[in-house]
């Protein structure tokens, strides 16, 4: 170890040079690129700027767009390899990534309003190979799940804990999500899950990601979901709803 008196500003978040080196060295901008595409030329920031942005604002322990100039950017300013962007900025190309939900009616016209963006899921899948925590011809559990979130935003709508907000679906292995689709507040699970994981299956395996086991909640026990975890895993765990025929 070598110890050097330096009489120079020091700041809090010096530990993320080495996860801006680390981010360069991984060539992750050539990933995002190759997913996301590239900007125009008389662009200032590319979509991987972007992304690396973010990823410093939570390393930082901010929470919004806005902390990149209130209370980080003399930090961030530090930082090797790094552009910083405006919020405004941040925001707005956030908003070019984003897709026009889904609207679908259910058989008594219950209005059920997905987001999906299965080009960020797949870019996703492929830096969590690319960093090696997940390996290709590997058995692999995974786990699938929808978490209602309280949120007070316009479009939230009320759902069954009576509170309005966010019903997402989440698919992970072990820490590692693989893949996040949005459902409003409103939306009932079971409504075609089949179809959500048909598309995580799917992108999984198109990766060489193998699926030894399946496990899912109460809310997946359908007939369509379990014909789908059948035939995408060699097991599969679904807790059975409770009733007089359940012992």
């Amino acid at each position: 170890m070598k110890i050097t008196t330096s009489s120079a500003n020091i700041h809090s978040f010096g530990g993320l040079n080495f996860i801006s080196s680390e981010f360069e060295q991984l060539k992750l901008p050539k990933l995002i690129t190759s997913h996301l595409g590239r900007r125009s030329s008389l662009a200032t920031y590319e979509y991987s700027d972007i992304i690396k942005n973010i990823w410093m604002i939570l390393f930082s322990g901010g929470d919004c767009a806005e902390d990149i100039q209130t209370n980080l950017k003399s930090e961030l300013s530090s930082v090797l390899n790094m552009k910083i962007c405006s919020a405004d900025t941040l925001l707005r190309l956030q908003k070019e990534l984003c897709l026009a939900k889904e609207i679908h009616l259910g058989k008594q016209n219950t209005r059920n309003e997905f987001s999906k963006n299965n080009i960020l899921n797949r870019l996703n899948l492929s830096i969590l190979i690319l960093t090696k925590q997940l390996k290709s011809n590997q058995d692999y559990t995974l786990d699938f799940d929808n978490q209602f979130i309280a949120y007070e935003k316009y479009d939230a709508k009320k759902g069954y804990k009576m509170m309005r907000g966010y019903f997402p679906g989440i698919a992970a292995i072990g820490k590692n999500i693989v893949y996040l689709e949005n459902r409003n507040g409103n939306s009932n699970v079971k409504y075609k899950q089949e179809e959500t994981l048909e598309t995580i299956y799917e992108m999984l395996n198109s990766n060489g990601i193998k699926i030894k086991r399946s496990r899912m909640d109460c809310g997946s026990f359908t007939k369509k979901v379990i014909k789908t975890a059948e035939k995408n895993s060699e097991f599969f765990y679904i807790r059975a709803h409770v009733n007089g025929n359940v012992s």
